[in-house]
């Protein structure tokens, strides 16, 4: 199903050129399932291991996943190392390689057939007769071979492995939040309260090391708030408490870096630690031996709201340690009086509000001292809008390289994509200066950082699009992924017919060309110098510019053994991988994402301010829809027939009832591949909602 909804007409948007950045390599690792990308981790010898989940079962609301870990050799070659699978849901959320190749997987799962072995918890949390999510670490050989599976974090309430790391032994050290009673814990370390699930639940930001084969928890304790900073009565007390870890790392010491978050005051912080009351983000670091914790200390005090209560105002996602001791954090603030250091690269909130308000976050980036006491250098990085750092590495000079999500226009770094909703970013060794910065499109970098020893930087989107980037070098050009050109996801997933949008570096033209129709009814397969090959055949050109390629999907691609690949001529890159799907429907929208792109009866566009009028039909355009009669199977031919032979249903997301639409098939004047529905809107005294509103739908196509 694909909801839409109607407000302004189809513009030149899905045309328009959206340039991308340079990269080694970039790929995509799906196959027949799609995939989502939480972690990435390298053996520092150019190989790339990532970990997350793959729907196996697109059920609604919640699909089946299973685990997934890929690796990805440094030319870009990708290969499916191994899946864990029960029943249920399970998601890979961290992943980690130690100097034999072994493999780390940290995670949860809500599946009580969970592949185990040689378990150290081997029965998942139960609640009312059905099983909850349960937190789960396992190791593999470098061939993809279970050594160790198990669950983690506690038999009577919900938990989840966030993070894991490893030294060079093969322990793992692990973190996570739990709120069963019973997690693991070991003499001489914190042991925070657990309690739940249901109303006044409390939770643990737990951490624990694990031998190398698996048999035996070394140390283990837990972090969490003891007081809530809500206000009001019985509904305060019933809120929940929550802490949780979110990322780990170790020095070559042994000593173990935890960053979380809490929303709760009194987290048992150390004696000197550089904030002993706040909320929010926290950072502990606990010694070799697994005796004790060298400090425990929280980023920022929050920001207190009338009737509310503190608020927490700062939230870590990323940590890294060097050989000295020191720990590096990423993540954001709305908080001006977040510790930045003078002579910073940003020593001011972009937008800050007045207290008791707060303004939209920036991202922060710091060093903090072995001792926690102070930091070394720390620094804002944002816009007058949403600015977060999702993750972190440090590279063997000293570079720290940051990836994030930004919604700032004037978001401090300017190379790239034009107002891109990514970022990759890398600051000097004292964070008084960037050395590099670039935007980025959605899903390319956010979702994982990783940085080998030659300094080549691992990154990866969220959907599946992983890549290498060598600082200082001259990138040859190349594919960075593709989507659908009426909207969809960037990633490396195409139907026949569809027309697609290509994102990339160097394609050519340095001025866009737009290409017409020549006097057969035609597309050219050659513009600006360029020609698209998709599993060998000649992909029909609408558009080409130096970063961005509007194409058709040619058709005999629903022969083609996936995955296939797609290379531009012209130019020197390497082939991009590619899945080919039976179909990808979108329905074309405005600008701005949400709305269809639909026109009314009289031939006026259709917004909140001009609805269409009750019992009139509306006309919306989509693609995507694969193979399909309408077609007649010929690629980059103008429509001109009007074959309503679309087997296109309309769903009243209100009403729960489909509608037949009145037609349904090739557009005309516009080339194959894009089809033309148009349906009748229900009177309000039918049951519709109110004339004027946004209303909802989705389009369903049988095959």
């Amino acid at each position: 199903m694909y909801p839409l909804r109607f407000l302004i007409p189809l513009t030149c948007a899905l045309l328009c050129a959206i340039p991308s950045v340079a990269a080694d390599y970039a790929t995509y690792i799906g196959d027949s399932y799609s995939y989502s990308v939480s972690a990435i981790a390298n053996d520092g010898t150019g190989n790339t291991y990532a970990t997350g989940s793959r729907t196996v079962v697109a059920s609604t609301p919640s699909p089946l996943t299973d685990v997934f870990v890929t690796k990805i050799d440094p030319s870009g070659n990708v290969t499916l190392l191994a899946t864990l699978s029960g029943s249920a849901v399970d998601v890979g959320s961290s992943i980690a390689v130690d100097p034999m190749g072994n493999i780390y997987i940290a995670g949860n799962t809500t599946s009580p057939d969970f592949p185990l072995k040689l378990p150290l918890q081997g029965s998942i949390s139960v609640a009312y007769n059905v099983a909850q999510q349960t937190g789960f670490l396992a190791k593999l050989s470098p061939d993809g071979g279970v050594l160790y599976s198990t669950y983690f974090g506690g038999t009577n309430g919900n938990s989840s492995v966030n993070a894991v790391a490893t030294d060079a032994q093969g322990n793992a050290y692990v973190t996570g939040y739990t709120s069963a009673s019973d997690y693991p814990r070991t003499p001489g370390l914190p042991a925070a309260g657990a309690a739940g699930p249901g109303p006044g639940s409390v939770s643990a930001a737990f951490f624990a090391k694990i031998s190398p084969a698996g048999d035996k928890i070394l140390y283990a304790g837990g972090l969490g708030a003891m007081a809530r900073t809500c206000v009001g009565g019985s509904s305060c007390f019933l809120s929940s408490l929550a802490s949780g870890g979110v990322a780990i790392a170790v020095d070559l010491a042994g000593n173990a870096y935890i960053a979380g978050n809490t929303n709760g005051a009194m987290l048992a912080t150390t004696l000197g630690a550089l904030l002993a009351n706040g909320v929010g983000a926290f950072v502990a670091k606990v010694n070799s031996s697994g005796t004790g914790m060298v400090y425990v200390t929280y980023l920022g005090s929050g920001a207190s709201q009338p009737s509310i209560g503190t608020v927490a105002t700062d939230f870590i996602y990323a940590i890294s340690a060097d050989a000295t001791g020191n720990a590096y954090l990423a993540g954001y603030t709305q908080d001006p009086n977040f510790p930045v250091t003078p002579g910073a690269f940003q020593t001011q909130l972009a937008n800050p509000r007045t207290p008791p308000f707060v303004g939209p976050p920036d991202t922060f980036i710091a060093k903090l001292n072995p001792t926690g006491s102070a930091m070394v250098w720390a620094t804002f990085l944002g816009g007058t809008n949403n600015d977060i750092a999702t993750a972190l590495a440090v590279d063997p000079s000293g570079g720290v390289w940051v990836s994030g999500t930004t919604n700032s226009s004037d978001f401090p770094v300017t190379a790239g994509v034009p107002l891109g909703g990514e970022f990759l970013v890398e600051f000097n060794s004292t964070g008084s200066s960037l050395l590099s910065g670039s935007r980025y499109p959605v899903n390319t970098v956010t979702a994982s950082l990783a940085i080998d020893p030659q300094g080549v930087v691992h990154t990866a989107g969220a959907t599946g699009l992983l890549s290498t980037v060598t600082p200082g070098a001259t990138s040859s050009a190349r594919v960075f992924g593709l989507a659908n050109a009426a909207l969809g996801n960037l990633a490396g997933r195409i139907a026949p017919g569809e027309v697609i949008s290509i994102y990339g570096l160097h394609f050519g033209p340095a001025a866009p060309i737009s290409a017409s129709f020549n006097s057969a009814g035609f597309l050219p397969t050659t513009l600006g110098g360029l020609q698209v090959e998709i599993g060998g055949v000649l992909a029909p050109l609408l558009y080409v510019s130096d970063t961005q390629i509007n194409a058709v999907v040619p058709f005999e691609l629903a022969k083609a053994t996936s995955p296939t690949s797609l290379t531009i001529t012209g130019m020197k890159a390497t082939p991009f991988r590619l899945i080919v799907d039976s179909q990808i429907p979108e329905v074309f929208r405005a600008a701005g994402g949400s709305a269809a792109a639909a026109i009314n009866q009289d031939g006026t566009v259709n917004s909140q301010a001009n609805p269409a009028k009750a019992g009139s039909y509306v006309s919306i355009w989509a693609t995507g829809l694969g193979l399909n009669d309408i077609f007649f199977d010929v690629d980059g031919q103008q429509q001109t027939t009007t074959i309503s032979d679309c087997a296109c249903f309309i769903e009243d997301l209100g009403l729960f009832s489909y509608l037949v639409p009145s037609y349904a098939g090739g557009a005309p004047g516009m080339v194959s591949g894009i089809v033309q529905i148009n349906f009748q809107v229900k009177n309000p005294n039918e049951g519709y909602t109110l004339a004027g509103s946004q209303n909802p739908f989705s389009i369903s196509v049988v095959p």
